[in-house]
């Protein structure tokens, strides 16, 4: 895997990724700017922004003339916004290097934005945000960032509010764009088989954008609440355990990873033998990471039996909490060459590759490849283990959000009594 970065003169860079063997290229424009952007009065315009530019651009003027240009190659297109960065990728054979580069970039550097587009839009995206709002099992995470972060940026859902949804207009979402949508903000990550000249070409599209400012978020602390219960009528309990973590910057980062896989990252972990594999109460139970910019927090989430929610919820605090004593040579092993085999995988993949590259480009301004991740993994240590359990995983720190049909809180707050 080759890399070769390139700083343009409106602050973009575009950074390009050699992977040989590979047949296919992706295209990925990201920019610097997410829900955490937002106001609590525009909250949701960086997803809705999202999908405005698929609504069309100067020279595909609708949804319909974009989409025809994609299908007629084969490439595979979308979007993803998070609470820090918003990024647009297009994925197809090096042939059509050029078609693809100009779907995307006319797309992002030049949207239409248009009001009428924004007035029909405004339905599927309400639309949207009460579909995850049925959705415990979807739902379960952005209730687990909102106990650990409480009512602010960090805590908000991505989609945003009904209110701030219908109040959004074609003024309010040009202004959100012209300001964080420029080169600062903006990296362009090309990744796969690489044509010959492919920072010339991309730059044609980058320069577009204006210089603009480097956005910087401010700092975001932790809720005091630790027990957030929200009533719904369900047939199972969701539940999560949520702890403070580390930042992408963080290099602990990467243990949290091998704890979480310990606890809860594929079926042979703790939390899913204990919970589904000797008690047969619940399908899934998992543990994950999340990291940002300058904080991450480590959560374990599962949909239970409505009756043994508690004692779900009693045995992943005991394993939490008595990690550091008990865990095994044989576990960090396994969790350490899951992540190693698991990572040839997945990375195996343009588009995987420069999602990666992506995040960590935008986050923390540095190329970092998944195998300089797995390099920093397989020198983790037991010790390195031993010490993060004991700094996060105390009482006090531990978060627990529940979604399901109760109305007593008092019996879940106990539980970290």
């Amino acid at each position: 895997m080759k890399i070769e970065e390139k700083k343009l003169t409106n602050g973009s860079k575009i950074i390009g990724v050699k992977m040989p063997g590979t047949k296919s290229v992706m295209i990925a424009f990201g920019f610097k700017t997410g829900s955490r952007t937002e106001s609590d009065e525009i909250a949701g315009i960086s997803h809705f922004l999202e999908h405005m530019v698929f609504k069309g651009s100067k020279k595909r003027p609708s949804t319909e003339l974009i989409s025809k240009a994609a299908d007629s190659i084969g490439a595979q297109y979308n979007a993803f916004t998070g609470k820090e960065y918003t990024v647009y990728w297009i994925k197809t054979s090096v042939n059509n290097f050029d078609l693809a580069l100009d779907i995307v970039g006319d797309m992002v550097t030049q949207p239409i934005l248009s009001e009428i587009e924004i007035k029909k839009e405004k339905g599927t995206i309400i639309q949207e945000a009460k579909m995850y709002e049925d959705n415990p099992n979807i739902n379960i995470f952005g209730k687990i960032e909102q106990v650990l972060f409480g009512k602010n940026e960090m805590g908000r859902e991505i989609v945003g509010f009904i209110k701030s949804i219908k109040a959004t207009n074609e003024k309010k979402m040009k202004a959100y764009y012209r300001k964080y949508y420029n080169g600062s903000n903006c990296r362009i990550v090309i990744a796969g088989d690489l044509p010959k000249n492919y920072i010339k070409r991309v730059d044609t599209y980058a320069k577009i954008l204006p210089s603009g400012k480097n956005n910087n978020w401010k700092k975001v602390n932790f809720n005091k609440s630790k027990t957030e219960l929200h009533t719904k009528k369900t047939e199972q309990a969701h539940i999560g355990i949520s702890i403070p973590g580390y930042s992408v910057t963080d290099e602990n980062r990467h243990v949290l990873v091998v704890i979480a896989s310990i606890l809860g990252g594929y079926m042979s972990a703790r939390l899913f033998t204990e919970i589904r594999e000797k008690r047969g109460w619940a399908y899934r139970v998992w543990a994950y990471t999340e990291e940002a910019s300058d904080c991450g927090y480590l959560g374990v989430f599962g949909g239970v039996k409505k009756d043994k929610a508690i004692a779900s919820l009693e045995i992943i605090k005991k394993e939490i909490l008595n990690f550091s004593k008990t865990v095994t040579d044989e576990e960090i092993h396994r969790a350490i060459e899951n992540i190693k085999g698991s990572s040839i995988l997945k990375y195996d993949n343009p588009e995987e590759v420069g999602n990666y590259i992506m995040m960590h480009s935008l986050l923390k301004d540095i190329i970092e490849t998944p195998q300089e991740m797995v390099k920093k993994v397989s020198k983790i240590k037991k010790s390195d283990i031993v010490q993060v359990a004991e700094e996060l995983f105390t009482l006090d720190k531990l978060r627990i959000t529940v979604i399901g049909p109760f109305s007593d809180k008092k019996k879940f707050v106990k539980i970290l009594a």
